[in-house]
């Protein structure tokens, strides 16, 4: 069980991420070519996957819905625990004009496909493990 804080998880991203006892198979985007693509212009997102944000410092994080073709949640991760979820975000296309952000810093962010978040009760406050 890994703590994202710890500089060994980032030599050696996790491959899952547990919420609650959820397992969710993650992708990972770590840099800063990844990070801008995310999962845009991708036809779906398989259930139980996610694409996990790892960045190198905790700072206020904002991100859109550029190109995407399916909703989403978007946890915001202070270290291993949930500070934030934003629910059932709408695709916005090649012109977004909605921005999301974290209400404090953090330095990961995972994208799962919309109403994962409520189906398995995550909630703000929730501990993250990343395996």
């Amino acid at each position: 069980m890994g703590d994202i804080g710890n500089p060994s998880i980032r030599s050696k991203p996790p491959k899952q991420v547990i919420i609650n006892g959820k397992i969710i198979h993650v992708e990972i985007a770590d840099h800063p070519d990844s990070q801008a693509r995310g999962l845009s212009d991708r036809p779906f997102l398989p259930q139980d996957y996610g694409m996990l944000f790892i960045f190198p410092d905790k700072q206020i994080r904002t991100f859109w819905m550029l190109r995407m073709h399916f909703p989403l949640d978007i946890v915001w991760i202070d270290d291993n625990k949930i500070t934030k979820i934003d629910k059932n975000l709408p695709p916005e296309g090649d012109m977004p004009q909605k921005h999301y952000s974290s209400d404090r810093p953090v330095n990961c962010v995972l994208e799962v496909n919309a109403g994962l978040a409520d189906k398995h009760k995550i909630k703000r406050g929730d501990k993250v493990i990343f395996k």
